[in-house]
């Protein structure tokens, strides 16, 4: 398994120069024009990028300083996390699979409905994927997310989904749990922001239509998900309160483009974790991953 690990590590990196010497052709194919007069008033919703990167890759310095002077800015409306391929999970790179990652930094906004592969000039490009992707249509969807400190690294994440629709709505819900400074440096010897250290919920969900028919009440179908997220578990126990946001996404399954975002840091509340309720909860988690482990071998023979 670490060999096939490697061999991918390898594959990104020689392929990054490819990348890096396309991106002019890309870039003026899909960001041929730039969105004038346009403010993150007039976009439809949050957007999201997905960033692939590793911790090796010398064009990614620039990505990634991009994206945070982007961020940081205000300008626009829209959320990024960092997927470093060679230091995530198997959850990370998973993501950084399904969105078809092969050379870096490549970044995916609004789950691929705009992508910028290879290094960029300046900001503008990147800019321009966000803005075309905040002003395009999509289905009425509203996500809320509440995230409890509970010590020791632990996280108490709720999702709503709340479908405004006049018709049922069918997708899929994705929660990233990222550092706001990452434990991770680049190339440059820079922090990568908004690293992600996991992505706990990955599912489909399906969502009622907004109202009856012919009924004037409206009766929005809510789509409610809990997760007690373990950092100890991954080796993350160390995670600070004031580090940590919780990013959520609804994509829609057939395209695979992001319809709605949203994020929260986590809030103390009570009934905090002791060190004895927090090792039950830890003996319970580890419990349900050994049965899960187990299952999965049977099924496999």
């Amino acid at each position: 398994m670490k060999k096939y690990v490697i061999l991918g590590i390898v594959f990104l990196i020689v392929l990054t120069p490819l990348a890096a010497a396309s991106s002019n052709v890309m870039n003026a194919v899909k960001n041929g024009v730039k969105q004038a007069g346009v403010s993150q008033e007039d976009f439809t919703h949050t957007v999201l990028a997905e960033y692939g990167t590793t911790t090796t890759c010398p064009y990614c310095v620039t990505a990634s300083g991009q994206l945070y002077s982007i961020y940081n800015s205000g300008d626009l409306d829209f959320y990024y996390v960092s997927l470093v391929y060679d230091q995530g999970n198997i959850n990370v790179r998973n993501r950084l699979k399904e969105l078809g990652v092969t050379s870096i930094p490549d970044v995916y906004f609004d789950g691929g409905y705009r992508r910028l592969l290879g290094a960029q000039t300046d900001e503008q490009p990147y800019r321009n994927a966000i803005t075309q992707c905040g002003l395009r249509s999509v289905p009425d969807i509203d996500v809320d997310v509440n995230v409890e400190w509970k010590g020791g690294g632990t996280l108490k994440i709720t999702v709503n989904v709340v479908n405004n629709e006049p018709e049922d709505y069918n997708g899929h819900l994705r929660v990233y749990i990222a550092e706001k400074e990452s434990r991770w440096d680049d190339y440059g010897g820079n922090p990568y922001h908004f690293g992600v250290l996991d992505i706990p919920i990955d599912r489909s969900l399906s969502l009622a239509q907004s109202q009856q028919q012919g009924s004037p009440s409206p009766l929005g179908d809510t789509y409610t998900f809990r997760k007690t997220w373990f950092g100890g578990l991954y080796g993350f126990s160390d995670i600070t309160k004031e580090n940590i946001v919780v990013i959520a996404s609804v994509f829609d399954p057939d395209s695979g483009d992001a319809v709605e975002t949203a994020a929260a840091e986590p809030t103390i509340s009570g009934g905090s974790v002791t060190p004895s309720s927090q090792t039950q909860q830890l003996f319970t988690a580890v419990k349900i991953l050994y049965s899960q482990f187990i299952s999965k071998i049977l099924l496999n023979n």
